[in-house]
């Protein structure tokens, strides 16, 4: 009796372990996979959005499985209240914050606060998962490096984080997104997923 009982609960540990394998090795694929995203790239220099002498890591950066399935985009882990910059000088083309709504399903993914910028070159940057009255700027011209509003967690989100995104039209698709290069303290750089960067002195 007992040693039939030994059997099955070392079957258990092993069906048990299996599954935790398993969801590692999903995890790991979800977390560090990469997608292709467009080959097109931005010649502009841009600044971190976040202040000078700060760092965030990038927790899902371009092609991301979770939600940047090819598409040219980076999250930015950060604390709700965390103020946000300006990567680049523009004009206020569009904005919400209104909204205290944010949540893992795709429910949510029409709720969330944002802000985006034209560019002079008719682009436009993205800040994505305001908080609820997180919008500093609602009209007219800001400037690069200009503090534009407070990250949050709104829209679909797992997590409180700055979702952010240059394109050159208002679309979802592949190729309305271009690849951008920061400056950082560790140089001129395209940002890599799940690495942290510190925004130099301007």
């Amino acid at each position: 009796m007992q040693y039939r009982q030994s059997k099955k609960f070392i079957k258990i540990i092993k069906w048990f372990t299996g599954l935790l394998v398993l969801l590692l090795i999903s995890l790991f694929v979800l977390l560090y996979y990469e997608t292709a995203v467009t080959d097109k790239a931005d010649s502009y220099v841009y600044a971190l959005p976040y202040a000078t002498g700060t760092s965030h890591q990038v927790v899902q950066g371009y092609g991301g499985l979770f939600s940047h399935r090819h598409i040219a985009a980076l999250d930015f882990e950060m604390p709700e209240g965390t103020p946000v910059y300006a990567a680049r000088g523009g004009t206020i083309y569009s904005y919400r914050d209104n909204s205290d709504e944010g949540g893992l399903t795709g429910s949510y993914k029409n709720k969330a606060n944002y802000i985006i910028i034209r560019h002079d070159d008719g682009s436009f940057g993205c800040y994505w998962h305001l908080q609820k009255n997180g919008v500093l700027v609602r009209k007219g011209r800001v400037d690069k490096g200009q503090r534009i509003g407070f990250s949050g967690a709104t829209g679909q989100v797992v997590r409180p984080h700055l979702h952010f995104s240059v394109k050159t039209k208002l679309t979802y698709d592949k190729d309305s997104f271009v690849q951008t290069k920061f400056n950082t303290t560790k140089g001129i750089c395209i940002l890599k997923n799940r690495s942290s960067y510190e925004r130099p002195a301007d």
